[in-house]
């Protein structure tokens, strides 16, 4: 992803039915518009793709000197569509060096034990040499590759993710969205001028069309991107008077 990508979010209108809702006061002129729902939005990014499953082979282990073990946990979000299908790969320099499937299978365990990945790391780098390693994550029910790139010391006979927790944001690094945007939800004047103060329970999104693009109960919002330029509604509920708020004329430049 190219990290000097200028996305540019402009906040239009899109259409979305919610049950026994009622219209509220018409606000366009002041840029937004509002209506009361009965109970909070079930809004949620949909991660599906349609991938075939990799044909990832396990490394020749008589090519390595040494290894590594790494104890991979999918972060909360992924942790409901694991299957004993899904595979883990590590990948060094294009180099297949670990391939793994899940320690625990769907409905095996509490759902926290769900999405934990023992990896053996197969290398021939001397031992504290810093590498660019890729581990790709292949979600059997979502159909979904998502890949992470980071930089590890690597140190030979190492259990990584023991003394704290490896928990790689591969949402972050889904192929189906290759644009990823940060947008602070409390610094935009939309919000502002609608006298929007996010508080506990409040829940906002990002939309192009109908297609929920990022959802966030937090400050922080991550607006997942097709492509850079895409047009994005944003819309706020408030859990306090039940109303959501639409921003079709907001008009948002993030840059990375």
């Amino acid at each position: 992803m190219n990290k000097n990508i200028i996305y540019s979010v402009a906040i239009l209108l899109a259409s979305l039915t919610f049950g026994a809702c009622s219209s509220d006061d018409d606000n366009t002129s002041a840029g937004y518009t509002v209506e009361t729902v009965s109970q909070a939005p079930a809004w949620q990014v949909d991660y599906s793709g349609s991938e075939s499953r990799p044909d990832w082979q396990e490394p020749n282990t008589g090519d390595y000197e040494n290894w590594s073990i790494m104890l991979v946990q999918l972060e909360d979000a992924l942790k409901p569509y694991v299957s004993g299908d899904d595979l883990m790969a590590l990948f060094i320099g294009g180099q297949l060096r670990g391939l793994t499937s899940p320690a625990t299978s769907q409905g095996a365990g509490s759902e926290s034990d769900k999405g934990s990945f023992v990896l053996k790391a197969y290398g021939n780098e001397a031992d504290q040499n810093v590498v660019s390693l890729t581990l790709s994550y292949y979600c059997s029910q979502l159909k979904q590759t998502f890949s992470r790139t980071v930089q590890m010391r690597y140190d030979m006979g190492k259990v990584y993710g023991l003394e704290e927790d490896l928990i790689p944001q591969f949402t972050l690094g889904a192929a189906k969205y290759p644009v990823v945007k940060q947008v602070n939800p409390a610094s935009l004047t939309a919000f502002a001028n609608a006298a929007i103060t996010p508080a506990e329970g409040d829940i906002v999104a990002a939309f192009v069309g109908s297609e929920c693009r990022g959802v966030s109960t937090l400050n922080s919002l991550t607006v997942f991107g097709r492509s850079a330029g895409e047009h994005v509604t944003l819309k706020y509920y408030q859990a306090a008077t039940g109303k959501v708020y639409t921003f079709p004329d907001a008009v948002v430049t993030v840059q990375q």
